[in-house]
Parts: C-alpha cells; structure tokens; sequence
C-alpha cells in the first residue's frame, strides 16, 4: 500500500533497492515478506521494468532454500502472473510454476496444486498441455494425499480452459484416477465440480460414472 502511494521515479530509486535487500536477507521470514511487495510494486511498472527489477527477485524467491518463502511464491502466483504481465509470464514464470508443482517438499506442490486452473487459464491452451500438464499427471498420483485433494478441487475447471477435444484427450482419464482414490476428499472435490465437465463435453461423462467399479 506504501509503494503504491509513491511515484514510480521515487520508488524506483528509493524503495525498490531497500526491497532487493530486503529480498537477500538472512531471515527467511523476512524474505517471504518479498513475495507480497513483487506483486504490489509489479503492478506499477512497466514490462522492461519488471524484467530487470522485479523478475529476478521472483525467481530468486521461487528457488530459495526456505520451502516457506518457494510455498510464499506458489501461494501468489496467480498474483505475481497478472502483476507482471503475460509476456513475462509465458516467458519465465511458467518454468517457475513448473518447478513449484515439482518441490521436494510436498506443501509447496499443494499450494502449487490449488493454482493450477488459474495459472493454465493466463496462458494459451497449448502451453498448458505441453509444460503444466505433465506434472499435473504426476500430481494425480502424489504420495500426499493433500496434494492430490489439492489438485482434485481445482482440476475440473481445466475442461472450459482447454476445450472439448483436449479434455477428452488429455483429461477424462485423469479425472477417472482421482475418482478411484483412496482419500475421500479426493473423490467428493471431483463430483462436487462434475458440472464444469457436463458443460463442456456433455452430460455423457457423469452417466460414465455410474459404471465405474467399487
């Protein structure tokens, strides 16, 4: 709220370089705080600008050795998308949100999982096959079963985003896996959302349902 009170030239020469150390420092709670100020301070800069000022900070945060500050990272991104403009995500943060959906630590890939739809829905539909899909399949099969749930409530909404043809292609079968799942909430995201589907491919794919073995 204090950046954007400011002018840009003001906040370039006097905020942004206590926000780059801010974005180095020791505490990893205080770099998390970063994360927040590079949505904030992106929306008032221009692409070039953020390129050079505000993008290095985000990918330094989206690979830091905290899982609290990459968790800080995946928890904003849809944020940090919009932020920073769609050449800048299609170009670097898509390769940072596959990382995310990656981790080792298995609370960033939920906080990662639940941004799935939102992230796939700024970019073009075959960007999202190619780099997000893959790791939206091994998601599916996570050993964390709060990832999955994760990735089960937002998961129907790809059907509008990626259209007839390519939800049947790519993604009843994924939709079937998580309906077989051992974690119930697993399951009920997935009915629960069963309308997203109808819309786009029929009303066929709930009937299917009724088939499915115990």
């Amino acid at each position: 709220n204090f950046a954007k009170q400011m002018q840009k030239d003001q906040l370039k020469a006097e905020l942004i370089p206590i926000f780059i150390t801010l974005s180095q420092d020791e505490q990893d709670s205080v770099r998390l705080l970063a994360v927040e100020n590079c949505v904030a301070i992106g929306s008032m800069l221009t692409q070039e600008e953020n390129t050079t000022l505000v993008l290095p900070i985000v990918r330094n945060c989206a690979a830091d050795k905290s899982w609290r500050v990459r968790y800080m990272v995946a928890e904003h991104f849809c944020e940090l998308c919009e932020s920073l403009g769609a050449d800048i995500t299609k170009a670097e943060l898509v390769n940072a949100f596959v990382r995310l959906l990656k981790d080792t630590e298995a609370e960033v890939r939920t906080a990662a999982a639940f941004k799935v739809t939102g992230v796939c829905g700024l970019i073009p539909p075959e960007m999202a096959i190619k780099q997000i899909l893959p790791c939206i399949k091994e998601l599916a099969t996570d050993p964390s079963q709060h990832v999955r749930a994760a990735l089960a409530s937002v998961i129907m909404g790809l059907a509008p985003i990626f259209g007839k043809e390519n939800t049947r292609t790519h993604l009843i079968d994924l939709f079937l896996q998580l309906l077989k799942d051992d974690f119930p909430d697993v399951r009920l995201f997935l009915i629960s959302k069963l309308d997203a589907v109808n819309k786009v491919i029929g009303s066929s794919f709930s009937h299917s349902l009724f088939f499915l073995p115990l």
